[in-house]
């Protein structure tokens, strides 16, 4: 699905980017000189096709970068990763909303299914799993459960519990990678089209 998902998206940008490269050339087309206007028309046409294309191919390298350097899933697809203390990850397949807890790939540990909200504190890891409050202590590799979010809170002995969904977690691991390779990408397509109509307008 997610190779299916990927070449649709990258038909609707080419779709997206020949039509405006279209509406471009209409534009500037009256206030083009003789001098060099087929060129200047080619570029115009050209300008957000290489834009778009450059960065989202720039913007593809740079989540699988990240997805190697943070662990996380690649970003787009119908499976999510995120990592957790001492080699612990949550992954959902499909809902991201019912994930699962578990050390490394191979399942080998104590895991826990049905997972809906987790909250991070150091080597501890709590959250709401089918309707049952956990707390997860990664250096010993238990789990333990509690009917209720009161009896959580007196076992980590925290008053302020802030549960996140699966999805908020799964942003919050790479939100500042992503802003940070989102202005590279930008600044790269930028350059690229820069040097495009330098080239393109140099006799």
């Amino acid at each position: 699905m997610g190779i299916i998902f990927l070449v649709i998206w990258l038909v609707i940008f080419a779709a997206i980017a020949a039509i405006l490269g279209v509406i471009g050339v209409a534009v500037v087309y009256p206030f083009l000189s003789k001098n060099a206007r087929r060129r200047k028309m080619l570029l115009t046409f050209l300008t957000p096709i290489i834009g778009i294309a450059s960065y989202v191919g720039s913007s593809v390298i740079a989540m699988i970068i990240i997805s190697e350097l943070l662990n996380v899933d690649i970003g787009f697809g119908d499976s999510w990763k995120a990592p957790l203390p001492n080699g612990y990850q949550l992954i959902s397949v499909d809902m991201p909303d019912n994930g699962s807890i578990y050390k490394d790939d191979d399942h080998r540990t104590e895991g826990i299914d049905g997972v809906q909200q987790i909250e991070v504190i150091g080597d501890s890891v709590i959250g709401l799993s089918s309707n049952k409050y956990f707390l997860l202590d990664t250096k010993i590799h238990k789990v333990t459960y509690y009917p209720s979010v009161f009896e959580l809170q007196k076992s980590v002995r925290k008053s302020n519990i802030a549960l996140i969904s699966n999805d908020d977690y799964c942003w919050s691991v790479r939100e500042k990678a992503y802003i940070i390779g989102g202005i590279i990408c930008l600044l790269f397509t930028l350059s690229v089209l820069f040097i495009m109509w330098k080239v393109g307008l140099t006799r």
